[in-house]
């Protein structure tokens, strides 16, 4: 298992919730795939939801599978956030004589995911831990695995 630190660049001082721009995290990777986050809004008020997307880019000679989906999945956390849960692809496999309908052609869908912050959260930095699955296949040998990485998202509290 691979463990990737997602960073989000910190917002400017005196940002409101209303006016706070979307956060991208930094870029990571694993051998598979190119990982992005973006938190919104970036800081958030205790109580408040928070969005936060994940989007996925595949390196040259790697397809992703749509089934099974692929899935975010965030353990609530008591005092800080609740559990939260997405996923993109199909909910079954594809038919024997189109196993090519089973990639992602042309980009990925991004996983959006609502986090709900617990109302009596603590001020400051947090991490959340969330771990993304998915199933991806080696375009040059046919190769098929699933992979699991663990994310860190950083989320700050006003």
């Amino acid at each position: 298992m691979r463990k990737i630190v997602i960073a989000v660049a910190l917002v400017a001082i005196g940002a409101s919730a209303a006016g706070a721009s979307p956060q991208t995290a930094t870029t990571a990777s694993d051998p598979q795939v190119k990982i992005a986050v973006t938190v919104s809004p970036e800081p958030a008020a205790a109580g408040s939801d928070t969005a936060v997307t994940v989007k996925l880019e595949t390196k040259p000679g790697i397809k992703m599978n749509k089934y099974p989906k692929i899935k975010v999945h965030v353990p609530a956390v008591e005092g800080l956030v609740g559990l939260a849960e997405e996923s993109v692809g199909n909910p079954g496999p594809p038919a024997a004589d189109q196993l090519d309908a089973n990639y992602f052609h042309g980009g990925i869908d991004p996983l959006t995911l609502t986090l709900h912050l617990d109302p009596h959260a603590a001020k400051g930095k947090h991490e959340i831990h969330a771990k993304l699955s998915y199933f991806y296949c080696v375009a040059a040998s046919g190769y098929c695995a699933p992979a699991k990485t663990d994310l860190t998202i950083p989320v700050t509290i006003r």
